[in-house]
């Protein structure tokens, strides 16, 4: 892997380019922020992110490959991934490390804080 492409499911551990892997389900709360060292010794360094991905499934409620649920054609299945999937900027910079971006539209943009234009109308009847 390149220094600038992002990671994706086939990236190594030992190719990941920050110190945390953060896994996430759509479904259910379950989330865990495992360090980059910590899995390489567990798993070793030439592991994928798609046998992690794989592992954090196992322990789901939902996971499909569990002989004790059914088989279902329409049922949930576990929502896991990975967080940092695709991002070329680190997860962990701080605001002020970002630089600032141009937002669209600016000062020309604003509407005025006085009438609208147009015609001024007039009360008619009563005193």
């Amino acid at each position: 892997m390149t220094p600038m492409e992002p990671p994706n499911e086939d990236t190594s551990l030992l190719d990941f380019p920050w110190v945390i892997v953060r896994f996430r389900c759509h479904f259910c709360r379950r989330r865990k922020d495992a360090r980059l060292a910590g899995l390489a010794s567990d798993f070793g360094e030439h592991t994928t992110l798609k046998l992690l991905l794989s592992a954090f499934v196992r322990r789901c409620a939902w996971d499909p490959t569990n002989p004790a649920r059914k088989p279902q054609k329409y049922g949930r299945k576990c929502g896991a991934y990975l967080m940092d999937i695709g991002r070329t900027s680190p997860p962990d910079l701080p605001p002020s490390m970002a630089g600032l971006t141009l937002i669209e539209g600016g000062k020309d943009d604003q509407l005025g804080t006085g009438s609208p234009p147009g015609p001024k109308r007039r009360r008619v009847g009563g005193s």
